[in-house]
């Protein structure tokens, strides 16, 4: 049986077969380009997913003391971003503990009045005359510390030592009396002032304030996302300083979110609001429509703006910022911040 020779077929395929493939790969490139890009339509490259920012603030001043997530995470809604040690100890919340305690307590004592033993000596020793001038001495201090203390004019220590006087009066007198002295006491109570009560319900408040503040800071040590969607913590790090209020990452609202393209400024004449355009997010294909066009920032004003509706840094400055729509059903197949590209339709 005679073998057959296929060297030469072969070498006639690869010669003329290969030059052919080539040409009808150029051609279908040419017939996919033509039907992308040779029909007048504007086609943008410089665009991405964006949508609104939303910020995760800090509620209490302390130091980051950990980080859970990285920049273009996926986070949901109350999730935690970080954890935050913050500048409360427990001695100081025993110590505003306290604080609310004493002044209750001064409170209930000025509603309840001011009691006020006065001494009456009956048969007394020539030795308890003296005494007794003491004691009424004291009795007089004791009762303008109190008049004073009413009036703010003096603090509560200084009353509290006036009335010790005045029991350390009484029990000398008591001592130094002869055998057939009787003493007698006779009773009061003094209302206090409204003027003083008064001052002492502002200052129980402003301690129980004090105390719920000190208590709320030590209990906000997670900072949570607000919203669902793509987080970027920027120079977010352990060990960072933070403040009340102070936003400490972004987060992407997936529930908010759109195509922004960057134009330049002399394009502006091939969109219009209303248009239909074609994107492609991931080589795949999805259409929109232009909702909204805005006129190129500067960096400063970029910078000023806090970069929290959606524009991407530098990529928007000097430029068109063009928004196009997203499907609700397109969401879910995208990530806040990819990148994307855009052909704006003639006939749309």
């Amino acid at each position: 049986m005679n073998e057959i020779d296929i060297s030469e077929k072969v070498k006639r395929a690869i010669k003329f077969g290969l030059p052919a493939l080539l040409l009808l790969s150029v051609a279908v490139a040419s017939i996919v380009w033509y039907a992308l890009y040779g029909t007048g339509d504007l086609v943008v490259r410089d665009a991405r997913v964006s949508s609104s920012m939303v910020g995760a603030r800090v509620r209490v001043a302390g130091t980051v003391s950990e980080v859970l997530v990285k920049d273009g995470d996926a986070v949901k809604a109350g999730d935690v971003i970080a954890r935050i040690k913050v500048n409360v100890t427990e001695e100081q919340l025993k110590q505003l503990q306290q604080t609310v305690e004493l002044t209750q307590k001064n409170l209930d004592q000025l509603k309840q009045g001011i009691t006020v033993r006065t001494p009456r000596v009956v048969s007394a020793s020539a030795s308890a005359g003296a005494s007794a001038g003491e004691v009424e001495r004291a009795r007089s201090r004791m009762e303008r510390m109190n008049q004073l203390y009413e009036m703010g004019a003096v603090s509560a220590v200084k009353r509290d030592e006036a009335a010790a006087a005045y029991q350390a009066a009484v029990a000398a007198s008591s001592a130094s009396a002869s055998y057939d002295s009787n003493v007698v006491y006779d009773t009061t109570v003094q209302a206090a002032s409204p003027e003083a009560i008064k001052k002492a319900e502002l200052q129980l408040r402003q301690a129980q304030a004090a105390l719920e503040r000190a208590k709320g800071s030590a209990a906000a040590t997670e900072i949570t996302a607000p919203v669902d969607g793509t987080v970027y913590i920027g120079e977010l790090a352990e060990g960072m300083e933070v403040q009340a209020g102070q936003v400490l990452a972004n987060v992407g609202n997936s529930d908010s979110m759109w195509i922004e393209a960057y134009l330049e400024p002399e394009q502006q004449d091939s969109v219009r609001l209303g248009q239909v355009a074609d994107y492609y997010v991931d080589r795949k294909k999805y259409e929109g429509l232009v909702m909204e066009i805005n006129q190129p920032v500067e960096d400063e004003q970029q910078e000023a703006a806090g970069n929290t509706e959606g524009s991407y840094g530098e990529a928007a400055s000097g430029k068109l910022v063009v928004r196009i729509s997203i499907s609700p059903e397109d969401v879910s197949g995208m990530k806040i911040g990819e990148n994307a590209e855009v052909r704006f339709l003639k006939k749309g």
